[in-house]
């Protein structure tokens, strides 16, 4: 396993982060069995930093990264997300709100202290200023670390940030957001600020929902179950010029004997990234973790990005 040093913190995470997304009982999560093995072999791999959310299968997935974690969580950097729709009346970003799911992630996590602590989303009528003086208050009580955020508008990072600094004097370690070969939107604003901050930036999605597996074919009706139950995967691809990016990675893993999927995965490695990976059986890490091991020229990369096109910005809704 690669490390690298989260950002401008002292943190030493694996280049890949286990997202705990897929653990849950749905048709197309990994039951809490498969997602105890799953976890257990990513950290038998090296992999040390491990994400969920508080509103993932209505916090079964916490509960089961917190049963598998046990004898293990010295070792490990575990971050969740706060601050997402968990039902009508648990929503919103008060602090009576975020400090009982704080509690309940805890509780869940079977943990006292969370690594990195994510804002899940924002909203532009939200008052900044309150908000962040509940997400100080978690990291000088010892409840957290370092605050992260997630699916934030590259405006939205700027101005949170900003107050973060000049108000608590603390700023975000780490920025979780929509990216991949096919959704490239934050490289016109959020990852530049990333950069210049020391911020880190973690891709979710990096193989597009699957678009980038190497299964969807262009003129086709490409209906699956994953297309079905995540409906918004066909508001983000399948246009054209995807379709012309999905055949150069094709081209490209074929050349270099890896797998589709290994590709798109190393094209956000090659990024300098840290990406989200999910599993929902244990010997799918195998691939991701091999990945790390494909490296791509500049010539690759450039064949890579140059059919990109402009997408329609669709915000992650953390369940509103």
């Amino acid at each position: 396993m690669e490390y690298t040093k989260l950002g401008y913190t002292d943190l030493k995470v694996s280049r890949l982060c286990l997202g705990g997304m897929s653990f849950g009982s749905s048709k197309w999560m990994a039951d809490p069995e498969t997602s105890g093995k799953i976890i257990k072999k990513a950290i038998d791999y090296g992999i040390n930093f491990i994400d969920t959310a508080n509103i993932y299968s209505s916090g079964e997935s916490e509960k089961i990264i917190g049963e598998a974690i046990t004898g293990y969580r010295p070792q490990l950097v575990l971050s969740t997300k706060g601050g997402g729709k968990v039902n009508d009346f648990t929503q919103g970003f008060s602090r009576a709100i975020l400090f009982n799911e704080m509690k309940n992630s805890l509780k869940n996590l079977r943990t006292d202290y969370i690594d990195i602590y994510f804002l899940h989303t924002i909203f532009d009528n939200v008052d900044f200023r309150d908000t962040v003086h509940t997400l100080s208050s978690f990291i000088s009580s010892g409840k957290a670390g370092y605050i992260g955020l997630s699916n934030f508008m590259g405006y939205q990072l700027a101005e949170f940030s900003t107050i973060m600094e000049m108000q608590e004097n603390i700023k975000p370690a780490i920025l979780q957001n929509h990216y991949n070969a096919v959704y490239r939107e934050d490289e016109r604003d959020a990852i530049p600020f990333c950069e210049k901050h020391g911020i880190a930036y973690s891709p979710f999605s990096p193989i597009a929902a699957g678009f980038l597996s190497g299964k969807y074919k262009r003129g086709l009706e490409n209906e699956t179950v994953r297309t079905k139950t995540y409906p918004v995967m066909k508001e983000r691809y399948f246009s054209d010029s995807d379709f012309d990016i999905l055949e150069s990675v094709e081209d490209i893993a074929k050349k270099k004997g890896v797998k589709v999927p290994q590709l798109a995965l190393a094209y956000v490695l090659n990024k300098g990234f840290i990406p989200v990976i999910g599993a929902t059986k244990p010997e799918y890490l195998e691939d991701d973790i091999a990945a790390l091991d494909v490296k791509l020229d500049r010539e690759e990369m450039e064949a890579i990005d140059r059919n990109y096109k402009p997408h329609k910005i669709v915000k992650g809704t953390a369940g509103y």
